[in-house]
């Protein structure tokens, strides 16, 4: 199925405002909740770690829910749009804690309003990736496809890792607490609006026609097609060690750049400089190297330059004073392994629909593009 030009960029433009949320909340939460509002870090590991295990039996469940779905939208649209303006709502109410809660009401708050950003989130992220494979065939279609919402999609979570620190005392209008408090509720307000226009543009720009009617199969079926799908399996593994990597960088880092390096406001030109990186490497290296080499050459080599940046980084526990260009020399490695990750894992998994068809007579885009959701929030 041939898809034009308006459909890509209508497509990735969604990828753009629905990963600026996720990369807002997945990079802050731990900092919003412990630093500024005061919760004790072990209290949100602990919440953390119990959403991640409902996720287990959310995301799949999702998968299920949008394979059997009829609508005259199709299977993925309403559920796009509707994931989208309620995520939206979620993630600033996430950030804009009333200001008189404090102990156990406050935990509650932060309980409730953290499941359904998780829950919410799951409702558009896994139809917006699973309909890749609906509306593309295997080949260069498919993979101009990904490269270009991959491309988005790492532009967006990468903005509020850079822009972030920088805006917040802006926002906020100084650099207290109570300030950064407001700056965050203020930030996640933009977020949210800018992610329910772009979902907008999405939808109304994606096809109606679908490769596959949905199905009558039970959810039973369909999760034993999943189990028989060993390429699947096999990616979701492949998915939770790159993601893993990514979010502990991005987490530990900030930490690093303050009692390290001592000076926080470095972490905003290192991820600047990361994020380059790996646009770079998603619009220019990628499409070049897949002239001259197939995915798992490129992905192979991928890994290999991300085990250099981790061991150089590593290193660095030796190094007398640490700085922001020791850090970068290695962070390079690191970008270009996470943008090509980013383009080939959502390539794969889309090839794992097709295989999977292959091998059980069963085409289950949302079940399989659900295990993505779920190994990523996992990482």
């Amino acid at each position: 199925m041939n898809i034009s030009a308006k459909t890509k960029v209508s497509y990735a433009i969604g990828g753009l405002g629905k990963n600026l949320a996720y990369g807002f909340v997945a990079s802050y939460t731990l900092y919003y909740y412990n630093t500024i509002l005061g919760i004790s870090a072990s209290f949100v590991g602990i919440l953390l770690m119990v959403a991640r295990i409902f996720d287990a039996f959310n995301d799949p469940l999702m998968g299920v829910v949008v394979a059997k779905t009829r609508s005259r939208y199709g299977r993925y649209k309403p559920w796009i749009l509707s994931g989208a303006l309620l995520n939206a709502l979620v993630l600033y109410a996430m950030f804009e804690v009333p200001a008189g809660l404090n102990g156990s009401g406050l935990k509650a708050y932060v309980i409730i309003t953290y499941f359904l950003c998780g829950i919410t989130y799951t409702l558009s992220d896994i139809p917006y990736w699973s309909i890749i494979p609906a509306i593309t065939s295997a080949g260069s279609e498919r993979e101009s496809l990904s490269v270009f919402a991959r491309t988005c999609s790492g532009i967006g979570a990468a903005l509020p890792t850079v822009l972030t620190m920088s805006l917040i005392p802006i926002l906020g209008g100084g650099t207290d607490t109570e300030h950064y408090r407001k700056g965050f509720g203020m930030l996640a307000a933009v977020i949210a609006i800018f992610y329910v226009i772009t979902t907008i543009v999405t939808v109304r720009n994606l096809p109606n026609n679908e490769l596959e009617e949905p199905r009558n199969s039970s959810v039973k079926d369909l999760l034993n097609a999943l189990l028989k799908n060993d390429q699947a399996l096999n990616l979701a593994a492949i998915i939770i060690l790159f993601n893993s990597a990514i979010y502990m960088t991005t987490n530990l880092l900030l930490y690093m750049f303050q009692y390290d390096v001592g000076d926080e406001s470095q972490y905003t030109p290192f991820m600047l400089v990361s994020g380059l990186t790996q646009f770079a490497t998603m619009t220019v290296l990628y499409p070049f190297f897949r002239k001259k080499f197939s995915n798992r050459q490129i992905f192979s080599a991928a890994c290999i330059s991300g085990i250099i940046g981790y061991l150089g980084m590593t290193g660095l526990i030796f190094v007398t004073h640490m700085t922001l260009g020791k850090l970068l020399v290695w962070g390079v490695f690191i970008s270009l392994a996470n943008g090509i990750g980013y383009v080939l894992t959502t390539v794969f998994v889309a090839d794992a629909v097709d295989y999977g068809e292959s091998k059980t007579g069963q085409r289950e885009e949302s079940v399989v593009s659900s295990l993505q959701t779920l190994m990523v929030k996992l990482a």
